[in-house]
């Protein structure tokens, strides 16, 4: 009888322990469904208005929530930002990762035009985020996400300069090749996700702004 009762009370603390970790763990689903909804909602919000045009007010009001609700989350709009900024910045990376594994200079700098153009088309509020959207830059460059970009761009002109170093370009100014190409292919992407390409078919455009990037890598072998 004391086994059988002993064997019960442990079966019924397993018990409560598994209710109780399931609990916990469907409230820290909750949260992060709300931190999700949260970040949606101002991702669109950002984009349609700008940094500066956006309240924390009108952020609750698109997920019909108190403002009291969102500082659960999140201090103040900057955090709310930089974790979009954070998160788009880390995608981007993991986009252009693979390009890290292509031997040749060559091959590898097209190739990350290739997949930066492919990014900014798939992603474009993203894009936007990180590139277009005016933001608060005397915070930004303190922020994770800040770093985590230039380390992104870092690659980028270390790539040109391989290039530059096997002489793929008579010129030897790494950093006007890399700043030059940088801004061919942020106006390429600019101009998609802007809806200013709209005199090509849409089954086109990515195709041409990829042959583009191309070409301008191409004429820049003259300079």
């Amino acid at each position: 009888m004391e086994l059988m009762n002993s064997v019960q009370h442990i079966c019924g603390v397993h018990l409560s322990l598994t209710a109780v970790m399931g609990i916990v763990q469907r409230k820290e689903r909750e949260k992060e469904e709300m931190r999700r909804l949260i970040l949606d909602a101002a991702l669109r919000l950002f984009r349609e208005r700008g940094y500066d045009g956006v309240s924390i007010r009108n952020i609750a009001e698109a997920i019909e929530y108190s403002p009291g609700t969102i500082y659960l989350y999140y201090k103040d709009k900057s955090e709310i930002f930089f974790a979009l900024q954070f998160e788009a910045a880390a995608l981007k990376r993991d986009h252009l990762l693979p390009v890290a594994n292509i031997e040749t200079p060559w091959e590898r700098l097209i190739e990350f035009g290739r997949r930066y153009i492919d990014f900014g088309m798939k992603h474009p509020d993203l894009y936007d985020l990180l590139f277009i959207t005016r933001s608060p830059m005397e915070y930004i460059e303190n922020q994770e996400c800040w770093n985590l970009g230039l380390a992104t761009h870092s690659f980028f002109v270390e790539t040109v300069q391989a290039c530059v170093d096997q002489r793929f370009f008579k010129s030897t100014d790494t950093d006007t090749i890399a700043y030059t190409l940088w801004c061919h292919a942020h106006g390429l992407v600019s101009l998609f996700i802007r809806e200013r390409m709209r005199m090509y078919p849409e089954e086109k455009r990515q195709e041409l702004a990829q042959k583009s990037f191309a070409m301008i890598v191409k004429m820049a072998e003259s300079i």
